[in-house]
C-alpha cells in the first residue's frame, strides 16, 4: 500500500483498518500523524454532536406542527461553529485538541473492540520483558496477558496489551520511544479512563473500564 492508497482508506474509515493500512501506517511517520488527525477529527465530532436533548422537546415540535406554527429551523452559527471546530481540529497539531495520550489511548482502545474478545496466549513473560525495557516492573500480579500486538500511534509503535484481571480487562499501550516528556493526564469518555504517564524510558497509556481500575494498575506501575 502506498501513501495515496492510505489516505483514501484513513479517510473512509479511520478506526477499522485493514492490516496492510495498519503496517504502512506504523511504517510511515507521514501517515501515521494523518491517522492520528482523522481518529482524534472523529472524537471531536462525536462529542461536538453529543447534545443532549431538551426536556419536551418532541411534544413542543408535534404542537408546533398541529398548530401551523413554523417548524423549528437548524441554528447555523452553531452549525458553522461545530464545522470550525473540525477544520481547526484537522489543521493544527493534535495537542491543540487537548486530548493528548490520553485521548489517543481511548480513540484506540474504542475502534478494536476485537481485542477484547480474542485470546492469544501470548508467552507468559511478555508483560514483565516489554515494561523493564520501559525502565517498569509490577508490584504485584494483575492478571494474564489475553491480546497483544503492536499498533501506529502519533508517537511511533505502540505495544498493545490487554490483560485479563478480577475487575475485568484492562489495556496498556507501551511506547518505549516516545521522546516527549509528559505531565501526567486522565481522562474519561464514553465508560472509560485512560491515564498517561512518563516512563523512565517512554511512556505509558493505561485504559480500563472504571477509574479505580486504571488507578489501581497505574499505582502497581513502579521502577524497576
Amino acid at each position: 500500500m502506498n501513501c495515496i492508497d492510505f489516505r483514501r482508506t484513513a479517510g473512509a474509515g479511520p478506526r477499522g483498518l485493514a492490516s496492510e493500512a495498519v503496517v504502512h501506517a506504523a511504517q510511515c511517520a507521514a501517515c501515521r500523524a494523518l491517522l492520528y488527525r482523522q481518529r482524534e477529527l472523529d472524537v471531536r465530532l462525536e462529542e461536538a454532536l453529543r447534545v443532549p436533548v431538551p426536556e419536551g422537546l418532541a411534544e413542543r415540535v408535534l404542537v408546533a406542527r398541529s398548530s401551523g406554527r413554523p417548524r423549528l429551523r437548524p441554528t447555523w452559527a452553531v452549525a458553522a461553529g461545530i464545522v470550525l471546530a473540525a477544520a481547526l481540529a484537522w489543521a493544527v497539531p493534535p495537542l491543540f485538541a487537548g486530548h493528548g495520550l490520553a485521548g489517543e489511548a481511548l480513540a484506540h482502545v474504542h475502534e478494536e473492540p476485537q481485542s477484547f474478545r480474542i485470546r492469544m496466549n501470548p508467552p507468559t513473560a511478555l508483560l514483565a520483558t516489554d515494561l523493564a525495557a520501559q525502565g517498569l516492573r509490577l508490584a504485584a500480579d494483575v492478571g494474564e496477558v489475553t491480546y497483544a500486538t503492536l499498533c501506529p500511534m502519533a508517537t511511533g509503535t505502540a505495544r498493545h496489551l490487554v490483560i485479563s484481571t478480577p475487575e475485568g480487562p484492562v489495556t496498556l499501550l507501551l511506547l518505549p520511544r516516545d521522546a516527549e516528556r509528559r505531565a501526567r493526564s486522565q481522562r474519561e469518555q464514553e465508560g472509560f479512563t485512560a491515564i498517561a504517564l512518563a516512563a523512565p524510558r517512554g511512556s505509558v497509556a493505561i485504559v480500563a473500564a472504571t477509574a479505580r481500575q486504571a488507578l489501581a494498575v497505574e499505582r502497581l506501575l513502579v521502577p524497576a
